[in-house]
């Protein structure tokens, strides 16, 4: 027998007080004084009976009383064999999440995670279920509960053991309230209902650094029956890391080709992490390797490798502890093919490198319509020219629409993305817009003058319905903005999203019910449409009411212009949704790769492997490993040639390698257990939950309790029954 909380054995000393009670000596009562004695010496009562025990079966159930309490506070319980738990059918329900992110590459943090994952299935018994999964951004299982049952109990340790030594750390980040969240709702998923409740807990393996994200759980009602053990791994490790990331770009001028590509404006920001104690760190350009990532988790180098380090002069970096700090890198040597930068100065090599993006500077055109001249500040155009400047990766080419129309027969694909319409076009140039828009082209209209507005019913064909002037004098704001929409997408967030100082004095009225397919953008304060959209064929336009000239509106003279005008023009372009880098796991648009007619046919990853990409899909997932990534386009005529390309770099986060804290888990209302650091504390912590169990499905000291009552009842009838007869 044991017990699960011996110290209230103690309280059984409390039996002596009835045989106290029992042999204390008492005088006599009642007291009579008598004149005739009191001259007399005063004699002590001969007293034989009051040194003996009277009634033997009254002290021994008032001590058997007190010995039954003290053992049921003190919670018995029956430990059993393994082959008697497993015949009663008794069991526990544990998920096993082995931490496979990036940062458990660090040297001996991963074998260790092995070790400490081995002997927590030898610690399993027979009747217990067990689920094996690892985690980084996403779950991925190795053994779930009907595999784990379907096996006899060597086999399925010896199979969990195999799986998890073919398995190796990867590139991606640390979600660990996701994997915590899909761990949860997979014990509830598996409990079965028809039983008595199971114990279900979550052991987590893993470095438990301060990176991992734990977002999910903010979200998310943590089951009361689940528990957590968190089992650190790596706490004996170096803490001197830091990681770097690129916050500019190598840019390009050339459109297809890298031949006269040349480092501007690289930035990286150096993140130190919180534990480590050095601060000084250094930066050099590498060259291009040869040798592809490796596959297990022996090396920290994504290349293979120890990289050849050129003879660029190396920036020094000084970093505190937790901290960050973003400085500028000198320009590429024109003997390296690559843009890759290398840290030197910490202890840990998974997170040292990283690949600057090279931008291809792509011209975007801008056809416009307008009779205001390209130097006067009351037009329109003189605004567009101001905040459809050039910027990394992208150039404005503007032209006006007649010289777009002189060529759209000959070279459909030098149609500009975005025609802006400030005027009446005439009915040839009417033809040619509704052609444009037809095969898929987005147009910017703005009628300056009530008669202008019959050209959005031109444009689907129906007959026109007179637009009218708005009251004068009356100033008009936008409300019921639509921030989903490229106009606005950029100011969604609510520090931008303010436009009730942007003042429009005139505008145009059109009623949306005679257009045909409209989406509303925005309207003014007083119920009329500010900015639509119709949709003519494969294109659409998007009318504004109100022009952003002095004349009409306050808009080009506010901070809303530009973002306005140039998500417009990306968002036509189709690069909107473009970045400059990705992390490692993030999903990438290839659509704006295909342009001018061509068409994605496979990408090159950093290993030298070819991924076909089928017609129709636009998004690439598979970027598993840092790196260049080269885009392979077949264009019109058929040519096929790596044309584009992009980086992929390891998440920062996983460059924070301080100790997690435990408190952010725990204000998640996760149900936590202890945290054990060895082997050892685990198998104890392991004996004190079975013990837990066993007490808690026994129950002995229910029935010890209600023997004390038994006893104290007989004890208390024998007593009274004493004291008449006496």
């Amino acid at each position: 027998m044991s017990f699960l909380t011996p110290w209230y054995l103690l309280g059984a000393l409390a039996v002596g007080l009835p045989l106290l009670f029992h042999m204390i000596r008492r005088t006599p009562r009642g007291r009579r004084a008598f004149g005739s004695v009191m001259f007399l010496e005063p004699s002590p009562p001969r007293i034989t009976r009051r040194s003996r025990i009277e009634h033997w079966l009254l002290l021994v159930l008032r001590s058997l009383a007190l010995c039954l309490l003290a053992f049921a506070f003190a919670r018995p319980f029956l430990r059993v064999t393994e082959e008697q738990a497993a015949a009663s059918g008794t069991g526990r329900e544990f998920v096993l999440l082995i931490d496979t992110s990036a940062s458990m590459r660090r040297e001996g943090v991963w074998n260790e995670a092995v070790r400490r994952t081995e002997a927590l299935l030898d610690e399993m018994r027979p009747p217990d279920r067990v689920s094996l999964i690892t985690f980084d951004r996403q779950s991925q299982v190795l053994a779930d509960f009907s595999q784990w049952t379907s096996l006899d109990p060597v086999q399925r340790v010896r199979a969990a053991k195999r799986s998890l030594r073919e398995r190796s750390p990867t590139w991606t980040a640390t979600d660990l309230g996701r994997a915590l969240i899909d761990a949860a709702e997979r014990l509830d998923a598996a409990a079965p209902r028809d039983e008595t409740p199971r114990s279900s807990t979550i052991i987590v393996v893993s470095d438990l650094q301060a990176g991992s994200r734990l977002g999910a759980l903010q979200a998310y009602q943590w089951p009361r029956r689940v528990r957590v053990r968190l089992e650190r791994v790596g706490a004996g490790t170096s803490p001197n890391n830091a990681g770097l990331q690129p916050v500019g770009s190598a840019q390009t001028a050339a459109a297809d080709e890298r031949e006269k590509d040349g480092a501007v404006g690289v930035r990286i920001r150096v993140t130190n992490a919180a534990n480590s104690r050095r601060e000084q760190f250094t930066l050099r350009w590498d060259d291009e390797p040869a040798a592809a990532p490796p596959s297990d988790g022996d090396s920290g180098e994504p290349d293979g490798g120890q990289l050849a380090t050129s003879m660029a002069p190396p920036v020094m970096v000084i970093v505190p502890p937790g901290q960050s700090r973003v400085v500028p890198v000198p320009p590429r040597p024109d003997n390296l093919d690559a843009s890759r930068l290398r840290l030197e100065g910490d202890d840990h090599n998974f997170d040292n490198r990283c690949d600057v993006p090279v931008v291809l500077q792509r011209t975007v055109s801008v056809g416009i319509l307008s009779n205001h001249a390209e130097d006067d500040p009351q037009g329109l155009r003189y605004y567009v020219e101001k905040a459809m400047g050039s910027i990394p990766g992208r150039a404005v080419e503007l032209r006006s629409l007649d010289d777009f129309i002189a060529i759209a027969n000959e070279d459909r694909a030098a149609w500009p993305e975005l025609m802006i319409v400030a005027a009446l076009p005439s009915p040839e140039q009417a033809t040619v817009l509704r052609n444009h828009l037809q095969q898929g082209g987005t147009l910017l209209f703005v009628p300056l003058k009530a008669d202008d507005v019959s050209f959005l019913y031109g444009l689907n064909g129906i007959a026109p319905v007179a637009g009218t002037e708005a009251a004068a004098g009356n100033d008009a704001m936008l409300i019921d903005i639509d921030f989903s929409h490229p106009l606005f997408e950029a100011l969604g967030q609510p520090r931008y999203s303010d436009f009730t100082k942007v003042r429009f004095w005139k505008h145009r009225t059109v009623d949306p019910a005679t257009l045909p397919d409209v989406r509303v953008v925005a309207r003014f304060d007083d119920g009329d449409v500010a900015i639509g959209e119709t949709f003519v064929g494969k294109g659409r336009c998007v009318f504004f009411l109100s022009g952003w000239h002095p004349d009409d509106s306050q808009l080009a003279l506010s901070t809303k212009f530009v973002p306005m005008l140039n998500g417009l023009l990306d968002d036509a372009a189709g690069i909107g949704a473009t970045k400059a880098h990705y992390a490692v796991g993030d999903t990438v648009n290839l659509t704006v790769f295909a342009r001018n007619g061509g068409r994605v046919t496979g990408v090159r990853t950093p290993a030298g492997e070819l991924v076909p990409i089928t017609a129709g899909t636009t998004t690439f997932p598979e970027t598993g490993q840092p790196g260049r990534y080269r885009v392979v386009i077949a264009a019109a005529n058929g040519d096929e040639r790596e044309r584009g390309e992009f980086v992929v770099n390891l998440d920062p986060a996983e460059s924070r390698t301080a100790p997690l804290a435990i408190q952010s888990l725990r204000a998640a209302n996760v149900n936590l257990d202890m945290t054990r650091g060895d082997a050892v504390a685990a198998a104890e912590g392991l004996r004190q939950l079975r013990g837990s169990e066993l007490e808690n499905q026994q129950s002995l000291w229910r029935w010890l309790i209600l023997a004390a009552m038994l006893m104290l009842l007989a004890e208390t009838w024998l007593a009274g029954r004493t004291s008449r007869t006496g």
